[in-house]
Parts: C-alpha cells; structure tokens; sequence
C-alpha cells in the first residue's frame, strides 16, 4: 500500500552490485557462455561515436523518444536529440550543473503548460531536481551550452516532494492531452517513488504536489520489516493499455507492475536468479513496451537486451553479448523502440545501435 508522505531519516547505502559494475567491463571479452545466450545483434545502424562534438557520446547513460527522434544524456550532461532514421545530430542543451555528478533519467512527454508542445523532464540526479525543458524552444545547435529551464522542481531531503538521488520521471496524461500526474524514482538510501499531482491555478499558476510515495530500501528476504522495497529503482515506464507503471529495481534485479496509486501487482525476477541465463534479469535498468504488450528490457549486468513477457516472466529471446565489437554490448543503460525498430544505448561503448524489433512499439513517449 502507498504510504502518506513524511518526512524520514534515510541513510545513503550505495547498490551493494554496482561495486562489481567495473569487473563486469574488464570480463567484456572473457564473457561466460551462459551470457552470450543471444549471440551478437543483427545491426541495421550504428549511431555515435566516443567524443565531445555534437553527435558523439561520452557514456550515454539515458535515452527518451518522441516517435521520430532519440534524446540521449551523456556523463559530459549534455543532452542531444538525433534523428532516428538518420542518426544525425539535431539539437540539443547541457544541464545547467555537473560539478556533482549527471542525470541518469529521461523522458519525452507533453509540456505541463501547453500539452500541444512536446517537453523533456529530466532526472537531474546529483541535483536532487527534475528539471522540464521544451523541446521546441530550449534545444540548440550547441549541445554543450547550459542552461537552466523555466520549470525545476525538488531539493535535497527525505521530506515530502525531496529527493535524495532521483533516477527517472514517467508522465501520466488525461485523456485531454494535458498532463496531470508525474511519478519520480530516487535511490541512495531513499529508495522510494514520489507521485505527484500537477496544479494549476493560483499566485503560483502551476505546482507539483507530493500526494503520495511508496517502497523503501532493502533487499528481498533480507528486509522483511521494510515491506514493499526497492534497491535502486532505475527506471518507470508507464503502459497506459494497462493503466500500470512498471519500474525496473535495478539492484534487486527485477521488474515490478504497479497500480497507478502505488499498489503491487506482481514481480518479474528474482535477486536469488541473476545467472543471465534466459528468464533470469541482471541489473535491468531500463525497458520499452512492445504492442503486444511484451517488453524489451536492457541489462546493464548481462550486456544484452531481452525479450519479455512481463506477465508470466518467459523469455522470449536475447539480443546480444558482451563485448567491443559489431553487434556486442557493453553495459547497456537503455532501450527505445520506434515502429519496427529497436534502439539499445550502448553506454560502454558510446553509440546507438538499432535492430529490427520483435514486435511494434507501444507507440509514442511517454
């Protein structure tokens, strides 16, 4: 059940996994056979390329979509829009500040003010913000200039409507088109979901109200007391067919389907069954929506992309292995997928690469 928001002593306890993520690249070319289940992927394009001019990555570490284009963040915070047909650079704008670290959550959605703009809310994760920038207006031929959007909202906390480290923002729209709720994902010891309901009206004309908030941190079995807990919740996504949000728990390396409100419908995964071997998950950090109501979800553990039955937790194929070359993967933070085509952030390696999908996407942002 969601829990009342309050405020609460959190202590920062780091995803005890991620201590390993450096071994995980040093065994790239040394992968054990039962994580090269899929072999590499049959490539139909290669986007990017390691560097800091417009249209090169540094360690892409997020991925959104608008239907036609793919917007990335990289760990230099600049955030670029590429065509996704093409894979050409279009546009873009770097987060106003990244002494302290970069975001790691992005998500294509329409404006809050005027749903008929297409708007991009940022999980400004060492900043403890969502940051919300119009796609029309703020993105520029120079992807290295800051700038600070019209709307941020979040500071450091526990506290209602804080944040800790948020990782990722999913956006609920009425059936107007306008858009009426948002759900924030944070860990760090704070490893929780916020919802939020938008305002408007009044002196302030538009407010993100913390009405809610749900999980806590811990590790299944391990953390009985805690109730529903999540360790490092890296990604949401929301399956409008289903009226559900899905939110990959990164660290307890499985999937959870949840009410709108916060309820627990079901787990995919277990922290007992990280072995990559099909069905398994192992730090699934992100994951798009097939129509079929499948998904493709990218394991940053196993370097590959799976295919899902989210329902039943079958394994419906995997999309390549671990390495440097065609095809391979290297710590995979995203996945996105456009009509017929699947899009992987291939972070390790600093590209994109795209493949034909197993099924149509759920269509359009989120």
């Amino acid at each position: 059940m969601p829990q009342p928001m309050r405020a609460s002593l959190s202590v920062r306890r780091p995803c005890r996994a991620l201590i390993v993520a450096s071994l995980v690249a040093l065994a790239l070319s040394a992968c054990s056979e039962e994580h090269a289940q899929g072999g590499a992927i049959d490539v139909e394009a290669t986007f990017g390329e390691v560097g800091r001019f417009p249209g090169q990555l540094v360690f892409p570490r997020a991925m959104s979509t608008d239907g036609q284009s793919l917007v990335v963040i990289d760990k230099t915070a600049r955030i670029q829009r590429f065509d996704a047909k093409t894979g050409d650079f279009i546009d873009g704008v770097r987060t106003p500040e990244l002494e302290l670290g970069k975001p790691t959550g992005l998500c294509v959605a329409p404006h809050p003010i005027d749903p008929a703009r297409k708007a991009l809310y940022v999980a400004d994760t060492h900043y403890h913000r969502v940051l919300v920038y119009d796609l029309e207006s703020d993105l520029n031929a120079d992807p290295s200039a800051p700038l600070l959007p019209d709307i941020s909202f979040g500071e450091y906390g526990t506290g209602p409507g804080q944040f800790v480290y948020p990782t990722d923002v999913a956006v609920l729209v009425d059936a107007d088109g306008s858009v009426s709720r948002l759900f924030v994902s944070e860990y760090g010891g704070n490893d929780r979901i916020t919802i939020f309901d938008v305002r408007r009206g009044g002196d302030a004309g538009l407010t993100f109200e913390p009405t809610s908030t749900f999980g806590a941190f811990g590790i299944p079995g391990e953390d009985e007391s805690a109730g529903l807990v999540f360790n490092r919740p890296q990604s949401l996504v929301l399956d409008r067919a289903r009226g559900e949000l899905l939110v990959c728990d990164a660290c307890n390396h499985r999937i959870g389907r949840f009410t709108l409100e916060g309820e627990l419908i079901a787990w995919t995964g277990s922290p007992d069954n990280v072995s990559g071997a099909p069905g398994s998950l192992r730090f699934p950090y992100a994951l798009a929506l097939l129509e079929d109501g499948t998904a493709l979800v990218s394991e940053f553990g196993s370097s590959h992309v799976q295919h899902m039955n989210l329902d039943t937790g079958e394994s419906l194929g995997i999309y390549g292995e671990a390495g440097r070359g065609a095809g391979q993967l290297a710590t995979p933070w995203a996945v996105q997928v456009i009509g017929k085509t699947a899009y992987v952030l291939d972070s390790g390696n600093d590209r994109i690469i795209a493949f034909r999908s197993p099924a149509r996407g759920a269509g359009g942002a989120q």
